[in-house]
């Protein structure tokens, strides 16, 4: 393919030329045109393939386990289930993060009840290459429009494909969250620069799939707004003389759903609890404002050299893997701040002078930038310092770059025109070799914890988790290695307060430590004297204490922002407690743990338990009652129900309780013992509700009594 020539370089002919490009770029109708790059898609289609060929056996693990497997609102289409995606927070029901991700949420749904993959993570993983896919053909399309030349196109989109940084969205199923705001970002753009080129119907059927694509992208994740400014900073790059009639319909397609998901999204989270960022998910929220800066540049450092050089690649960067800075010239991690300060300035510098003689490099590195400003932590402080998946639509930045390097050098030098594209097919194995081998880390929980534990040992997460996934072999083989992981973690989180430490890490450590006193709780003459509960009592105390001092700032926050106080609470600190306290003969302390814990979070386990309890203390109907308060809690729970007419056929083999039904037996909701017992139970949960602050769990359990089961009496409201 012949270079472009001097006059097509002109920095004001570059100005005038993107809308013919992208025209020419863009699917035609002629035959010769969509042959023309029907090769280069297929390799690079063909290339991403083997990249990622060996990423559908990995499981579903990490936060898409949260996301797919615990979201009750993907197991059927139903019309109640869509109104909890629209009107419910991105993490439902496990806890809330401030996210609002309908379409994201839509499409686990899609793949589990409608394509039926259930827990099955060969179809997700499919999908999610195939909007990789789909990405890489736009990234394509970009890149002829930038460089008008079909081979630079194509090392564009190869370079950025398969690059290592992505497997972090493509691989990791969760990650579609950024693969369909990339979708949006860029085929809103690719449409809008077209539809300002058009004329007439084909304008407007332009623009408005710049609208859809806006749509797409920001209701699938918030960092889908950036559209808005790679738009401007496109034709800040390369256009001019564009009518101002077009340009300003091509704004207000793209504007408008970012403007409606805004308004639904307040609407939405503004009836839901406030949150607080977690300190060890980003200490950012601890650091005065230059401190935080200064090390959120030393972030951007840290990702430009994983595009750089990929070879250590984490899952996790929390609490204490990137110090705050310190101010202090000897420290190194501080050095490293100031060089990630200094290339920021660096590149900005160059982008400026870029901007008349070198356009393309102009646009590449401010698109960098603006992708990443939601996620920089240099604007809003959010929810995470640092993780790989923030880079998927950055990167193609750096890619641009990388790639108009390669152009510049065959244009001075043609001597360099052989051997370029040995240097791009070898770069490209070499970044696909690397993607194959990172996907290998995603293939279940343990396998992807040992890799983050040797990239980011300073923090917390990658040997908490690694810990819990050694717990989780069966035959108990790995508690020692498990031990060993959860004593680094807490030793990284024993140094922080209250309010900055983390319930769940302090609840699995006491989980590991009971598991390990069970084991050997023979070699002990009482409960009390087995060291291994003595250990696990001390760290779920620790984790209910870290508990309260959530629930006491998440309380102070709600209060400040006018809605009503919101009880926090880590559920299983408290059935992990309860247990506990069972095993060492302390039944009381046992129930006041189910007790608050099932508040927290209606589990069937923690009314099992109490039942359990009850039982144990000869005490029948507190048993069935605590049985009772469950089945309130969640009419559904089935489990529960049965477990009742159990009780039923033991004390009251012949009365009304019990329905016969072939064979078994079912309980009787209608009989009035029965129901006198339900009304009571959800009046006793009602009550305890309140007592935290729950109102809306509280009233909600109340209507379904008076509904269900025509309580009235029992109930006031």
């Amino acid at each position: 393919m012949a270079r472009p020539s001097k006059r097509n370089r002109h920095p004001e002919t570059l100005r005038n030329r993107p809308a013919a490009a992208v025209a020419d770029a863009a699917p035609s109708a002629a035959a010769g045109t969509r042959l023309r790059h029907a090769l280069p898609l297929a390799l690079l289609w063909g290339l991403a393939l083997l990249a990622y060929s060996n990423s559908f056996s990995a499981a579903l693990i990490f936060d898409s386990n949260r996301a797919i497997l615990q979201d009750p609102r993907l197991r059927a289409v139903t019309a109640q289930n869509s109104h909890l995606i629209w009107t419910q927070d991105y993490w439902y029901p496990s806890s809330q993060g401030g996210l609002f991700r309908p379409l994201t949420t839509l499409s686990y749904q899609w793949n589990y009840a409608v394509l039926g993959n259930g827990s099955h993570a060969a179809g997700y993983h499919w999908t999610n290459l195939l909007l990789h896919l789909v990405n890489l053909t736009l990234v394509y399309v970009l890149g002829l429009a930038v460089f008008e030349a079909p081979w630079a196109a194509l090392a564009l989109a190869a370079l950025w494909g398969v690059h290592p940084v992505l497997t972090e969205s493509v691989t990791n199923v969760v990650g579609r969250a950024d693969l369909l705001a990339a979708f949006g970002v860029l085929a809103g753009l690719l449409s809008y620069v077209r539809g300002v080129a058009a004329r007439g119907w084909r304008q407007a059927a332009w623009l408005t799939a710049a609208g859809a694509s806006s749509a797409i992208g920001i209701f699938s994740k918030e960092s889908a707004i950036v559209v808005l400014a790679a738009v401007p900073l496109y034709e800040l790059a390369f256009t001019r003389g564009t009518r101002w009639n077009s340009r300003l319909a091509g704004y207000a397609a793209l504007t408008l759903p970012v403007v409606i998901y805004l308004q639904i999204r307040h609407q939405v989270l503004s009836q839901l609890p406030s949150l607080l960022t977690a300190f060890c998910d980003n200490p950012l929220v601890g650091a005065d404002f230059w401190t935080a800066r200064v090390t959120a540049f030393k972030v951007i450092g840290k990702y430009l050299g994983l595009l750089i050089w990929p070879a250590n690649l984490s899952a996790d960067y929390s609490y204490n893997q990137v110090p705050l800075f310190g101010w202090s010239l000897a420290s190194l991690e501080d050095a490293k701040a100031m060089l990630g300060v200094a290339m920021c300035v660096a590149a900005a510098a160059v982008a400026v002078l870029a901007w008349r003689r070198a356009p393309a490099v102009f646009f590449f590195i401010a698109f960098f930038f603006a992708a990443l400003a939601p996620t920089a932590n240099l604007v809003i402080v959010i929810g995470s310092i640092m993780a790989e998946r923030f880079l998927y639509l950055p990167s193609l930045g750096f890619a641009g770059c990388l790639v108009w390097l390669g152009v510049e050098a065959c244009r001075r030098r043609p001597s360099l025109r052989a051997a370029a594209p040995v240097v791009l097919v070898v770069a490209c194995l070499a970044l696909a070799g690397r993607t194959f081998a990172r996907n290998a880390d995603w293939h279940d929980e343990e396998s992807l914890w040992t890799s983050a534990v040797k990239v980011s040992p300073r923090s917390y997460k990658s040997h908490a988790d690694l810990a819990l996934a050694k717990m989780s072999v069966m035959d108990g083989s790995a508690l020692p290695a498990a031990e060993s992981e959860m004593g680094k973690a807490l030793v990284i989180l024993g140094r922080l307060s209250d309010r900055q430490n983390m319930p769940p890490v302090w609840a699995t450590a006491g989980l590991l430590y009971r598991i390990q006193g069970d084991l050997s709780a023979q070699a002990a003459a009482t409960p009390q004297s087995n060291p291994w509960y003595r250990k696990s009592l001390e760290v779920f105390l620790r984790s209910k204490q870290i508990d309260e001092a959530w629930d006491r700032a998440m309380r102070r926050q709600n209060q400040a922002d006018g809605k009503p106080p919101a009880a926090y609470g880590w559920p299983p600190t408290y059935l992990g407690l309860g247990r506990l306290y069972e095993r060492l003969q302390q039944p009381q302390q046992a129930l006041a743990a189910f007790e608050y814990g099932s508040s927290l979070r209606p589990q069937a386990e923690f009314f099992e338990e109490m039942y359990s309890v009850w039982r144990s203390l000869g005490k029948p109907e507190n048993a069935v009652m605590a049985l009772m308060e469950g089945l309130a809690a969640d009419p559904t729970e089935t489990r529960l129900a049965q477990r009742i007419a159990q009780f039923y056929q033991e004390t009251a083999p012949g009365s009304c309780a019990l329905l016969s039904n072939g064979g078994s037996v079912a309980l009787n909701p209608r009989c009035p013992p029965v129901r006198r017992s339900l009304c009571s139970a959800s009046k006793n949960l009602a009550e305890r509700y309140r007592q935290l602050g729950q109102t809306a769990k509280a009233d909600d359990t109340a209507a379904n009594a008076k509904r269900d089961l025509g309580c009235t009496a029992e109930l006031p409201r």
